[in-house]
């Protein structure tokens, strides 16, 4: 059984993440979906934003909690009914801060992967998932499917898999059994950021990595591509840019494409990236 979690908040964001995965639980075998949302108060949540700074009454917040409820049992009811027998969608609720609450839920069902929808820089969603983005994906001990909010699903043909040659053994990660439907119909195109431009005169220890990556990929239609640029992110992003992937894969580790991220502009390199879903391997 494999099981897909998405945290909502009920924003636009999150409403075309759902779309979205609606269409991948179909291509990719997925037998569960799980939608969950965080009732998590903080000391301020009990003060309204109002001149006087009154104090929010029990009884709106308990009407609140039950719209919301609402909100996310049809949520959960029209995903169903994009589906015949053999998917089952579930509904979570918990009172714990979010990062917890989808690590417990991780824990708890065997989820096999996170789903979070991503703002792009001209967007007014504020989506609260949206903004904890690279923390969710920090935290989680299992992969992590970021969509861009105005990105609709389309069939995985061609995957972008930037590779830093340094953390190569983390591509025995994409061989998960689990993902053997992948692995079947997609190509794989590797991307090595090389500033050094080794690659233009290549001597017997750069053939030898080159050989190394081949053995990994071997269940995987693939090529090598590099790029001389000097900035990571910016070698990854114009490769995308003049040509049309559905998905960007990252691989763990201290030279991964998230560690990129979170070491430079998290906003803008999102943001400039946002055409395209990132897949986060752990």
């Amino acid at each position: 059984m494999k099981t897909m979690l998405i945290p909502v908040d009920f924003s636009a964001t999150t409403e075309n993440t759902i779309r979205f995965a609606s269409e991948w639980a179909n291509r990719f075998g997925y037998n569960r979906i799980i939608l969950l949302k965080t009732f998590y108060d903080n000391v301020f949540d009990n003060i309204a934003v109002s001149a006087e700074y009154a104090p929010v009454s029990q009884d709106f917040r308990w009407q609140e909690r039950k719209e919301s409820t609402e909100k996310l049992d049809n949520m959960a009811d029209e995903l169903s009914a994009r589906f015949g027998e053999g998917m089952t969608v579930l509904t979570a609720i918990s009172e714990t801060p979010l990062l917890r609450a989808i690590n417990e839920t991780i824990r708890e069902e065997g989820v096999d992967m996170v789903l979070l929808g991503s703002d792009n820089c001209r967007s007014s969603d504020n989506s609260f998932i949206a903004g904890n983005i690279i923390s969710i994906a920090k935290i989680s001990p299992v992969k992590v499917l970021v969509i861009p909010s105005d990105y609709a699903y389309r069939p995985v043909r061609d995957v972008l898999l930037p590779c830093d040659y340094r953390v190569m053994h983390n591509l025995a990660k994409l061989n998960d059994p689990k993902d053997a439907a992948m692995a079947k119909d997609v190509q794989l195109h590797v991307l090595n950021v090389d500033a050094k431009e080794r690659y233009l005169n290549p001597d017997e220890d750069f053939k030898n990595l080159e050989a190394h990556l081949h053995s990994y990929l071997q269940n995987f239609k693939h090529d090598i591509n590099y790029s001389n640029e000097k900035n990571i992110i910016d070698g990854i992003i114009k490769y995308t840019n003049v040509n049309d992937f559905q998905l960007i894969i990252s691989l763990p580790g201290k030279h991964s494409f998230l560690y990129y991220l979170t070491n430079k502009s998290i906003s803008e390199a999102l943001c400039r990236n946002s055409k395209v879903p990132v897949m986060i391997l752990k």
